[in-house]
């Protein structure tokens, strides 16, 4: 026989039997029934889950921001603050409108990734910006005291951010 023939019968014949597709076998019955089960084992009591703290709803809503970083914002500025009932952030940062998630437990204050429109202003607006979305980002703390201003801190208690309510009124 020649050695291309022998080579190539021996490919067919693995070839063929790569295709094979192997049967499942069940598994033999067993020769005598489970005994029954005695009583149930007990399910242990849930684990209480961690209750957070409700969120201070003072917090929640619309603010015109005054202060950033320890300064004052310029005259007419739009920056402003949307705490949303449903975790959703929105604002403007003084120039770009300001969009994010945060988490707020009791006063404890979590503002996740901002993302801003990205419209070139002039530059004292782009600085001033630049505070908010810094104070925004680094925020530990919310809190609005009797005198209404919210006040925006980090963890070590340093103001980051104040603002007023914008009155929803007409």
């Amino acid at each position: 026989m020649h050695p291309l023939r022998s080579t190539l019968a021996v490919m067919a014949c693995l070839s063929l039997g790569a295709c094979v597709v192997p049967i499942p076998v069940p598994a033999p019955a067993p020769s005598q029934p489970s005994p029954p089960a005695s009583a149930p084992a007990p399910v242990p009591a849930p684990t209480p889950p961690n209750v957070a703290a409700a969120p201070d709803p003072a917090v929640l809503g619309a603010w015109r921001i005054e202060q950033a970083r320890s300064e004052p914002l310029l005259d007419r500025s739009a920056a402003r603050v949307d705490f949303g009932p449903d975790g959703q952030l929105a604002g403007n940062g003084s120039c770009n409108t300001l969009r994010g998630r945060y988490t707020l437990s009791g006063n404890t204050l979590k503002i996740g990734p901002i993302v801003t429109t990205r419209m070139a202003c002039a530059t004292q607006a782009m600085e001033q910006e630049d505070r908010v979305l810094t104070a925004l980002e680094r925020a530990a703390t919310a809190r609005v005291p009797p005198h209404g201003f919210l006040t925006l801190a980090d963890a070590d208690g340093a103001v980051l951010l104040r603002a007023s309510r914008i009155d929803a009124k007409p």
